[in-house]
């Protein structure tokens, strides 16, 4: 098998740099080509500071659209919604439109995976961009193997597969993460992969050594398989 296409960082401060001028040069390129740029931009902790670094650059933020790759099903201004965190983390990039993934009102109660209803809310956030190709898509990995909300075991089978057509999909995770234990909306593999330039960011040993455990492993059991197989002009970042 042959070594995974890694961009070795220094350590954590070379790793967002790197990543953020990757993401301004998405931005520059979608906004001189079709006069604005989309961008899907996971959660989780490790991209934040590469997000903080590039809405301190000086691009034309008011020509710029982001979505989160995925959603926690959870109402607007909640503490673990990644649309607040990435507001907050935009917050100096004065004009940039944030589209949500899940709606103010969103109720874990009353989430119901795979609902029309819970679908098109979801869906409808995508409407301006369909059936546009994202200039940028970056995701993170958890150390189970899964990127954006397409969790091990409980990802229904098309939501893997870079030919289905369905953009989104709807889930609740089993296990429920303890920091984050709510229902979840998430782009599905084929609107992820419908991007100019598509990264990962991860960091840390145990990170790579389950990259490359999920290499040898089924989509069902080790999600980010179905990436890899599908991407193979994924920009994998990592730093120690």
């Amino acid at each position: 098998m042959s070594p995974l296409p890694l961009t070795v960082h220094a350590d954590a401060e070379a790793l967002a740099g790197a990543v953020a001028a990757a993401l301004a040069e998405a931005i520059r390129r979608g906004v001189a080509a079709q006069g604005e740029a989309w961008l899907a931009l996971a959660g989780g902790s490790t991209p934040f500071a590469a997000y903080r670094r590039l809405a301190a650059m000086d691009l034309p933020w008011s020509r710029v659209h982001l979505v989160a790759s995925d959603e926690r099903w959870v109402p607007a201004g909640h503490e673990r919604r990644n649309e607040r965190a990435l507001a907050e983390a935009f917050a100096a990039a004065f004009g940039v439109r944030l589209h949500p993934l899940a709606p103010a009102d969103a109720d874990p109660a009353a989430f119901a995976p795979g609902h029309a209803a819970t679908l098109a809310t979801a869906e409808a956030s995508l409407a301006p961009l369909h059936p546009r190709a994202f200039d940028a898509v970056l995701l993170g990995m958890g150390s189970d193997a899964h990127f954006a909300s397409l969790f091990p075991k409980v990802t229904p089978p098309a939501a893997l597969d870079a030919g289905d057509r369905r953009p989104v999909v709807a889930l609740v995770p089993d296990p429920l993460p303890p920091e984050a234990p709510y229902p979840r909306v998430s782009l599905t593999l084929s609107r992820l992969v419908a991007t100019h330039a598509l990264l990962l960011m991860i960091s840390g040993e145990a990170k790579r050594a389950a990259l490359e455990w999920a290499r040898t492993r089924p989509a069902s059991e080790a999600p980010i398989h179905a990436l890899l197989a599908a991407a193979p002009d994924l920009a994998i970042h990592w730093s120690p």
